[in-house]
């Protein structure tokens, strides 16, 4: 599945990242590349619309860390709105773990976020 990105500049200092789609090891690189242009400007404040998402991987959350650590460097502060069910697990997920990994590798987070993800849509195999 595709990754759609739209941006929206909320005000001077303050963007709106629009996400659809899934974002995973395939389309990470999108996000990544679309959020280094969105930091170049030096927001204070950055949005993830997550209305539309419809899955996320390990790839994806790297990317949205990188995203949050980036902004907090020059003070600024990373939101979250409109989360699926599934994509709001993979928050509580990650924010669980301890600093540590308890993960052998990334296939297996990825495994895990997505088997998680599909409990939650009712879409278990």
């Amino acid at each position: 599945m595709a990754l759609t990105i739209k941006l929206t500049q909320k005000s001077t200092k303050h963007m709106i990242i629009h996400l659809g789609g899934s974002l995973d090891t395939v389309t990470a690189s999108q996000l990544d590349k679309k959020v280094d242009e969105v930091l170049t400007g030096s927001p204070a404040h950055l949005t993830f619309d997550m209305e539309n998402l419809e899955y996320m991987s390990s790839a994806g959350v790297r990317v949205i860390l990188k995203a949050s650590k980036g902004l907090e460097k020059n003070k600024g502060k990373t939101t979250f709105v409109n989360l699926q069910p599934q994509i709001k697990k993979v928050f509580e997920i990650i924010r669980a773990m301890p600093d540590m990994s308890i993960f052998s590798s990334i296939a297996e987070l990825d495994d895990y976020l997505d088997s998680m993800q599909k409990r939650v849509l009712g879409q278990e195999d």
